[in-house]
């Protein structure tokens, strides 16, 4: 047994360390930095916290509890079409992983995934170079580790959806050779087409670079243009047919990215520079990353000193010819402007700039080093020239002497990085500068340790510029959230939306499968964003807050429970030092007109007995109701009206005039809307204080301009900060009294800057009895649920005579959702350019609403007639 070991170990060792290493540094990295389940830290930072872990959860609870949740999904926002969701962030294989471990303990799963991709990714280029070089295997290891371990996978561990591509890219290039060199489709197609079903963006990456790389083999390769045009047929016919098996993901998907990410695609070309060429130069330093690289940086390149060094003399080596390398050449040079003149950049990136992560493609070129790295030590003599040595030395402190005069402007460098990277980059010199260097036994060795702590220091370097959550502050709000919603369905099983004033992120409502309102995803549908900046709520262009509701919002949009917590002067004595894991998001005080139905150690649940259904009946008026921005209180007195019935001059939100307004180091002025504040005295603090004391019981609301973010101001209601979203891109409207008749109310704002704009800063008093009162129409006239599933629901309506009535819901329109009144189809209709709606006639009403993904069918078709295609391909090839 002990020999069979060791004979399979002397046959496999460049997979197996290829494998081995990059999880053994990382894991002994981890367990340094107390990574769950080693301590109590995580892996948890910006996206990887905010985004990827909650849909790794809705992922778990959708193959393990609700599989209809695949397709459509109420707790994106206020509903959605999930098959973008589903392509670009979770159809990795290897989340399957994630099935194993207990909701409460996904984050040592994603621990695991995280190692086993650093392995994976080794394994795969090891693989390819097995296959396709004729590289020893004693030397394999140093590329491998280089792959696994380069910058760009530094600088994207959390971005686990990508890293997909290093595992399979690398069988995609032995797929494209086999193409070439045995006729052999099927690797080259099965790999790519399963690229393509993983993770559809950095398919599309891949298959430009499929196309540039096709372009130097046959430069390198074909000789006369009728074994080129053979060859190229190949290629596009087996690049097309891989596509066509993706079909069933990929059309869906094209479909969803159309009414989401698509519709914010770059349509005005910047011919301008990203950075000054030559800086690229510092990424290629130790630990050249931190947080500030995240936002807009430079591409992540870092391959090793090792390969680097081999990549350059890979232009000088004679032993490879002209051809190839000037081929090579023209390619690097190609490939290098792509990395910072923005048309190029735009391509590699679907016409879309991408918002964080810049040059997301770089592992592309980081692949291109590598390879050339390969074909260098591959052909190079035995022995590297001393003056090339030398010559690469004076390259490395020259640059290096720039850097450390220049330091200001490369932060995230600094002087112990350019010590520290002169040091071991000089001591490779030194190793590839000695005799014999393929033949020797202790070379390779010393190869692999330099090249392993080079890579490591580097990996040490970047990693720690980056905070990250530590497993309490994940775990205990998720805990939390999680038991208030399991209260709240045993309370109530029907259909309804949760509203939240606190959250752990906006994607809690797919991660604890319930329909919050608030979502963040790049494939959130633009017409989402865009209705709640209409009605007040925080918005951007790729997420959306329901975090400032209104009574009439609230009624209006089916939300029927509030989630509150508790402050912690509120907390018993003997839990977590008095403080609540849970605080206050967003000030609402209007849950008094609600009515309390659990109060909790840390949490409140309130229902609100205001609320309408997810569809009731409308005056057609409401096809008419157009949209309207920054203007929160008339859009929705508008919607209500149209909804109810009611004259269009029904008025529910009062302007109100501050009583006392106090300006301090500002010049004063009589109009507050539209003001433009300015220190008087530039350096010190400068505050405005409101004063107004409510007249009625009723519930006041604030609305602020798009300048009163966090950033610019601080708000206060009496000596408490007021809470709200930081950021927010149309007017906001927010709650600040209720109940609170003849209490004087104190609101200061306090500038950070030294200019402040008061766009749409308006006071006002919802009249509750009027809202009530057109509510109360509503309820009268709303669908009955009687079955509820996140693609189906199912209920009964009945329509009054004599007046002409639509059947309007807050289902987000699609093309997916059909409607059928009395087991008959009917035409949808989309209203306040977002919701589902359609005609309806008198009389009581079975009505059916249900979704199928659009193209979802289609695509299954073409993907059957691909694989019968490829089958045939493969059983006529076995054949012959």
């Amino acid at each position: 047994m002990n020999q069979k070991l060791k004979n399979y170990y002397q046959q496999h060792y460049s997979g197996i360390l290829s494998f081995c290493l990059p999880i053994i540094i990382m894991t002994i990295y981890f367990m340094f930095r107390h990574v769950y389940p080693f301590g109590k830290s995580t892996l948890l930072t910006i996206d990887l916290g905010q985004q990827y872990i909650d849909f790794y959860a809705y992922y778990q609870h959708t193959l393990l509890h609700s599989p209809t949740s695949l397709f459509y999904s109420f707790a994106k926002a206020l509903g959605g079409n999930m098959m973008g969701e589903w392509a670009y962030y979770l159809l990795s294989p290897f989340n399957l992983i994630l099935l194993l471990f207990p909701k409460n303990s996904i984050v040592a799963g994603i621990t695991v995934l995280t190692l086993l991709k650093y392995g994976l990714a080794g394994w795969s280029l090891n693989y390819f170079l097995q296959k396709q070089t004729q590289l020893k295997a004693i030397f394999i290891p140093i590329f491998t580790l280089s792959y696994a371990l380069m910058g760009w996978m530094i600088a994207n561990q959390l971005n686990l959806l990508w890293s997909d591509a290093l595992i399979f890219f690398p069988l995609i290039m032995h797929g494209f050779y086999r193409l070439f060199q045995t006729g052999s489709r099927k690797v080259y197609v099965g790999w790519l087409a399963v690229m393509m079903i993983a993770n559809y963006y950095m398919a599309y990456m891949i298959c430009l670079f499929l196309i540039v790389f096709f372009i130097w083999y046959s430069v390198i390769n074909y000789h006369n243009f009728k074994s080129w045009l053979k060859s190229a047929r190949k290629f596009i016919s087996s690049s097309l047919l891989a596509a066509g098996l993706a079909a069933i993901i990929l059309l869906p998907t094209i479909y969803s990215l159309s009414v989401s990410k698509g519709q914010y695609v770059q349509r005005d070309l910047d011919l301008s520079l990203a950075y000054m060429p030559w800086e690229m130069g510092a990424k290629f330093f130790l630990g050249a990353f931190n947080f500030s690289q995240i936002p807009e940086g430079l591409p992540n390149l870092f391959v090793g000193g090792f390969v680097f060094f081999n990549f350059l003399l890979y232009f000088v080596c004679t032993n490879i010819s002209r051809k190839e390398r000037l081929t090579s050449l023209i390619v690097t040079l190609f490939f290098g402007v792509s990395l910072f003149w923005q048309p190029l950049n735009l391509l590699w990136h679907g016409l879309q700039f991408p918002v964080w992560y810049p040059f997301r493609f770089s592992y592309l070129i980081s692949f291109w080093l590598i390879f050339l790295a390969v074909r260098h030590w591959q052909f190079s003599p035995n022995y590297i020239k001393f003056i090339k040595i030398i010559i690469l030395e004076l390259i490395l402190l020259s640059y290096a002497t720039y850097l450390w005069f220049d330091l200001q402007n490369f932060t995230y460098l600094s002087k112990t990085k350019i010590i520290t990277t002169v040091t071991l980059a000089t001591i490779t010199l030194v190793i590839l500068s000695q005799k014999n260097l393929k033949t020797s036994r202790l070379i390779p060795i010393v190869l692999l340790c330099t090249s392993g702590l080079y890579l490591t220091v580097n990996m040490v370097f970047s990693l720690n510029s980056l905070s990250y959550l530590t497993y309490n502050k994940y775990a205990q709000p998720s805990s939390i959230l999680r038991s208030d919603i399991k209260r709240i369905k045993k309370h109530d099983t029907g259909f309804y939306r949760v509203g939240q004033t606190y959250f752990r992120t906006k994607n809690d409502g797919v991660a604890h499968d319930f329909n919050s309102g608030s979502y963040f995803s790049s494939a959130l549908e633009k017409q989402i964003p865009d209705f709640y900046g209409q009605i007040g709520q925080p918005d951007g262009d790729n997420y959306a807050i329901y975090a400032n509701g209104t009574l009439l919002s609230d009624a209006l949009l089916d939300y029927k429970y509030f989630l509150n917590p508790k402050d912690n002067s509120e907390i018993p004595r003997n839990y977590n030092d008095f403080k609540n894991p849970v605080t206050l998001t967003n000030r609402k005080s209007d849950l008094k007109e609600y009515k309390l139905i659990s109060n909790q150690r840390l949490t409140r649940i309130y229902e609100n007995p205001n609320v309408t259904s997810i569809a009731y009946l409308a005056s057609p008026s409401l096809k008419k109701l157009s949209p309207l921005y920054d203007l929160p209180t008339i859009y929705q007195t508008r919607w209500l009206n149209d909804v109810a019935a009611q004259m269009p001059n029904t008025r529910y939100f009062h302007p109100c005039n501050f009583q006392e307004v106090v300006f301090q180091n500002i010049k004063p002025t009589n109009r507050l809307t539209g003001a433009h504040l300015k220190k008087i005295k530039p350096k010190k603090a400068a505050k405005v204080i409101f004063k107004f004391t409510p007249k009625t019981n009723d519930p006041y609301y604030l609305t602020l301009g798009p300048d009163c973010t966090s950033e610019n101001v601080d708000i206060y209601i009496g000596n408490q900060s007021l809470k709200y979203s930081r950021t927010f891109r149309h007017t906001i409207i927010l709650n600040i009294a209720d109940h609170a008749k003849g209490q004087e109310i104190i609101i200061s704002t306090s500038l950070k800057k030294k200019k402040l704009t008061l766009d749409h800063f308006v006071l006002y008093r919802l009249d509750r009895q009027a809202v009530k009162n057109s509510l109360a129409e509503v309820k009268d006239h709303t669908l009955k649920i009687t079955e509820h599933q996140p693609t189906k629901i199912s209920g009964e309506i009945t329509v009054p005579k004599d007046i002409k009535k639509i059947l309007t819901t807050t289902i987000p329109y699609d093309a997916g959702w059909h409607v059928q009144i009395d087991h008959k189809a009917v035409k949808t209709f989309k209203v306040q350019d977002t919701f589902l709606a359609c005609d309806i006639k008198p009389g009581k009403h079975q009505i059916q609403f249900s979704y199928r993904p659009p193209y979802l069918i289609l695509g299954a078709i073409i993907s059957g007639i691909s694989l019968v295609i490829a089958s045939y391909l493969y059983y006529r090839q076995l054949k012959h």
